[in-house]
């Protein structure tokens, strides 16, 4: 089978006809074409965009090279948006403590005004350098950093029940939960909704009931959902 890979045909049959196209068009400029009076004719009577002819046509007329007349490949370049030495060095130490592309999008965010990046770019950082997979040992590394001890960290969350879940009634509610890292031991609210009042006050209930209950006071608490979580974890600390 021959190989077309550099078969040029195209190439040559784009700028035949943008040349023919960019001669009738001076022609129409100069008031001396034969048909076209006005360049929206000419426009309709190719069908051709008026914003992507000019877009090449002026690309053409400054440089006077007919490679500008061909598409040319959009967006950014190959490598010019990669992060720095020092940003990627960032995401590294955070791997090294054993934390997902979540976590380290996440921290990056809390941490950093500049370099903000989404937990696929974080990913695409690790596999450059061979950490998108946890070995054994970086597992056991997170292990011991999150769970030495009750109440050094606690998850708190918000989850949406269905409708049926309760005999009798269709009306929406509102799971909130708080769970101590280490021991798993966790303490859940019903709520009618999530506004910022109703959450604050039921995860102030879940955190009093786990320390009157199991004397755990926790040290620091982290969310996944929104502010409505802030004034409950504030309250926590005090």
């Amino acid at each position: 089978m021959r190989i077309n890979t550099n078969d040029l045909t195209l190439k040559r049959n784009y700028l035949q006809t943008y040349r023919l196209l960019i001669k009738d068009y001076e022609l129409v400029k100069q008031g001396v074409h034969p048909t076209f009076k006005l360049a929206k004719e000419f426009y309709e009577a190719h069908h051709t965009d008026r914003r992507s002819f000019l877009k090449y046509y002026n690309r053409y007329k400054q440089s006077g090279n007919e490679e500008d007349l061909l598409p040319s490949k959009r967006g950014p370049k190959y490598r010019t948006r990669r992060p720095s030495v020092q940003d990627e060095a960032l995401v590294l130490d955070l791997r090294a403590l054993g934390n997902n592309k979540f976590e380290i999008s996440h921290q990056l965010k809390q941490k950093s005004n500049n370099f903000n990046p989404s937990p696929s770019g974080v990913y695409n950082i690790l596999k450059r350098y061979d950490k998108n997979r946890l070995k054994p040992a970086d597992k056991e590394v997170k292990r011991k950093i999150i769970k030495e001890r009750m109440g050094q960290l606690g998850h708190i969350d918000c989850h949406h029940l269905s409708k049926t879940i309760i005999r009798g009634q269709h009306r929406k509610l509102y799971l909130l939960c708080v769970i101590d890292d280490y021991s798993r031991i966790a303490w859940a609210e019903v709520m009618e909704d999530i506004t910022a009042l109703t959450t604050m006050f039921a995860a102030l209930r879940c955190m009093r009931m786990i320390k009157e209950k199991f004397g755990i006071q926790f040290e620091e608490i982290i969310a996944d959902n929104g502010p409505e979580f802030g004034p409950a974890i504030s309250q926590n600390k005090r």
